[in-house]
């Protein structure tokens, strides 16, 4: 690599960390789902198992190996908040340096295009916040895009014994169930190839053989631990196929970062390249894509789609790339130059200023059945739940409140974790009981379902958190409510005060049982 080249390189590769740093800064957060999984690794860490409550074999989390390495950082006393975010931005540097050594087999290393699609990702709204939040979001897309890039090069080598991809696949599909369908997808394209004679059936067996062991094994563990061959989260969120909401969910998307204008290049990209490493990313982004729309997409600002960002904005920048090459007169090579040019800067203009429009702004907050939580609630209303989990924890520690209260809670996440009581996830991610109910119609995805009365009745739930906030500064939000009405029953709000604050609650015990549990405390009834 000459000199030149090699310097203009370096600075582009400074632009990409800068760019990447600053969103990341500007963007981080711990979403309140995180706590989910952190509590479940707690509870691992702590030897009573991969359990929501003590004694209670409910799969509730949807990312096996990541509630691992989350155990194992609290085995060595690294917390949870901390080593989520740590790997999860580690994870969206490796994938920004994956992507420049999967583009430069296509582009070489001198081309500046080479930068294109890092940058992108670098400046993306979507993909920098995800990169934290705490979940593993950024971790499953590198494992997959890693999982790709070798079963890419296991091809061109000819490899024998092409076992990489096929650890790294399984790898994504212990961090979540959809590592799977890329898996798929891969093994499609293999058997394709042994159809027409390109590899033999001895390798395509082999490659297979470490996902079918270690994804199998797991499986078996899960109906074996758990009860179920899927996750309960699944049984939770997903009734059926619900293709209005998940196309609105793409649409949303679609708009948000004004793409439509960029997909023809996809197709130049496919067509001209002819490339079979462009065909399998189009191929798993159409496949992950659709399922997304059949489960009906999400509740948290474009997190679902983050997997496939990488799939997408290669194949965008490897058609803006073919741009360049035109065949005919030095005039049309010169035009397809600047045309390229045009769509680089359109691609980058519109990945930072689109998603800043008022309009995208208000239809990501639109309220209603294809509403999503935008980043900043999600951040917002996390911080104050872990605000309120650590102030309930520490009552508890000091006595003040019991340590055995049974909590029943919609928001799931940092309350449960920290004051580590028993909990009722009243939406059924964590509680087979609910998830498993019949539901008659839909509503705001991942929150469809409630506990009914006489289950929470028989849980014996003391503080039913109806508000969705327990502490407040005094008891005007009892005094002004009164009462909830919950699966067709009135229940009167209670209210205990504590050191000046005021927890406000619903109730499934007496008033007697709960004067006896709150001893020493104001309780008003």
């Amino acid at each position: 690599m000459k000199r030149g080249p090699a310097v203009v390189g370096a600075l582009l590769a400074l632009c990409v960390l800068a760019a990447f740093a600053a969103n990341v800064e500007r963007q981080a957060f711990l979403g309140d789902d995180s706590f989910i999984s952190f509590r479940y690794a707690k509870h691992l860490a702590e030897g009573q198992g991969l359990v929501w409550n003590p004694g209670d074999r409910v799969e509730g989390y949807t990312n096996f190996l990541w509630v691992l390495l989350m155990a194992a950082g609290l085995s060595v006393g690294i917390a949870p908040e901390g080593a989520s975010m740590a790997l999860g931005i580690a994870s969206g540097l490796g994938l920004l340096a994956a992507m420049v050594v999967f583009t430069a087999r296509t582009t070489g290393w001198r081309d500046p295009i080479l930068w294109l699609t890092p940058m992108v990702l670098a400046l993306h709204r979507s993909f920098t916040a995800w990169c934290t939040g705490g979940l593993e979001t950024s971790f499953f897309t590198l494992l997959v895009f890693l999982a790709v890039l070798r079963f890419v090069r296991e091809r061109e080598r000819g490899d024998a014994f092409p076992l990489g991809s096929s650890l790294l696949f399984a790898l994504a599909s212990l961090t979540r169930p959809e590592g799977a369908l890329f898996a798929f997808v891969a093994g499609a394209f293999f058997l394709a190839e042994i159809g027409l004679r390109r590899r033999s059936l001895r390798v395509g067996l082999l490659w297979s053989l470490p996902y079918g062991v270690i994804v199998g094994a797991h499986l078996l563990w899960r109906r074996a631990y758990h009860g179920d061959w899927l996750p309960n989260t699944f049984y939770a969120k997903v009734p059926g196929v619900w293709w209005d909401h998940g196309f609105s969910y793409l649409a949303r998307f679609i708009d948000d970062y004004q793409v439509g204008w960029f997909l023809p290049l996809i197709l130049i990209a496919l067509l001209l390249g002819r490339e079979f490493k462009a065909w399998l990313l189009f191929a798993q982004a159409l496949a992950y894509a659709i399922y997304v729309a059949g489960v009906g997409g999400d509740r948290f600002e474009f997190r679902f789609l983050v997997p496939i960002l990488p799939h997408l904005y290669w194949l965008i920048a490897d058609g803006i790339h073919r741009l360049t090459r035109p065949v005919g007169s030095r005039r049309m090579r010169a035009a397809g130059v600047v045309l390229a040019g045009v769509a680089a800067a359109g691609l980058l203009g519109t990945t930072v200023g689109s998603p800043r429009r008022p309009e995208a702004q208000r239809a990501r907050m639109a309220v209603g059945a294809h509403g999503i939580n935008t980043l900043g609630s999600i951040r917002h209303y996390a911080n104050a739940r872990a605000r309120e989990g650590k102030l309930l924890r520490r009552w508890s520690d000091e006595g003040v409140l019991p340590s055995d209260l049974v909590l029943c809670v919609g928001g799931a996440g940092a309350v449960p974790y920290y004051t580590d009581w028993t909990t009722i996830d009243r939406r059924g991610l964590n509680d087979a009981t609910i998830a498993h109910l019949p539901l008659e119609r839909r509503g705001s995805i991942g929150h469809e379902r409630d506990a009914p009365f006489e289950y929470l009745l028989e849980r014996k739930v003391v503080i039913f958190d109806v508000l969705n906030q327990i502490v407040h500064e005094s008891d005007a939000e009892k005094r002004k409510r009164g009462s909830v009405v919950h699966d067709g029953h009135e229940l009167p709000l209670k209210a205990v005060r504590v050191r000046g604050l005021t927890l406000i609650f619903a109730t499934l015990v007496s008033d007697a049982e709960l004067d006896r549990i709150f001893a020493g405390l104001e309780v008003l009834h």
